[in-house]
């Protein structure tokens, strides 16, 4: 029997930390490296990833649907499944969460409120037997500066898994975001080094 397509869930129980930006983003890194990609936003109160998608008619080279939309005919044709969670999902979907992905991503940021909700949630999914499906990208990290790769030592040191990748504050995510298409689409003199990181992600996870 033929395996389903791997699937990768996006959350946190943080706002403002850039999940949406993260999903669109690597799912189009994933893509433009050959895997077939179907992205399905779950957030359907702010549905940031089909927002984004809409602003573009000819898309993002890769599906945005909503989970009603995703039908196995959709699902069979990928083999990767990006799911851009709910903000802030109740207890009861992570729970399924846990069962159902492949791949657990929490983007976190650098304050100490962003790890602590980042360490909380990551608990839970492990009471949930998902500790070994669970890791953490650090997002929104200063361009300059070493900070992060400190704070990074500092959550592997409690047993986390942190991705060697970090994307960076770059205003080109906000600018892709406003206009609808990937960072590397975008003119500004950021925009490479904003895609380099999200491909670098996209080689550690994919």
């Amino acid at each position: 029997m033929a395996a389903g397509p791997r699937i990768l869930a996006i959350t946190s129980e943080k706002g403002g930390v850039g999940k949406s930006t993260l999903a669109v983003n690597l799912a189009g890194a994933l893509a433009a490296g050959g895997r077939r990609v179907v992205l399905i936003d779950e957030d359907g109160r702010v549905g940031s990833a089909l927002r984004w998608a809409a602003r573009r008619p000819e898309g993002l080279g890769f599906p945005v649907v909503t989970p009603e939309a995703a039908k196995p005919k959709v699902l069979n044709a990928a083999d990767m499944v990006i799911i851009d969670t709910e903000g802030r999902p109740k207890r009861r979907d992570l729970r399924t969460l846990a069962e159902r992905a492949d791949t657990i991503l929490i983007p976190s940021g650098l304050s100490a409120l962003e790890q602590d909700a980042t360490r909380d949630l990551a608990d839970y999914l492990g009471e949930h037997g998902a500790a070994r499906k669970v890791q953490v990208v650090l997002c929104r990290v200063p361009p300059v500066g070493n900070s992060a790769d400190d704070i990074r030592e500092d959550l592997r040191d409690t047993g986390l898994h942190v991705c060697n990748a970090m994307i960076r504050h770059y205003a080109a995510f906000q600018k892709a975001a406003d206009l609808g298409v990937l960072v590397r689409d975008v003119r500004d003199p950021r925009a490479a080094s904003a895609w380099a990181d999200v491909v670098a992600l996209a080689s550690e996870v994919g």
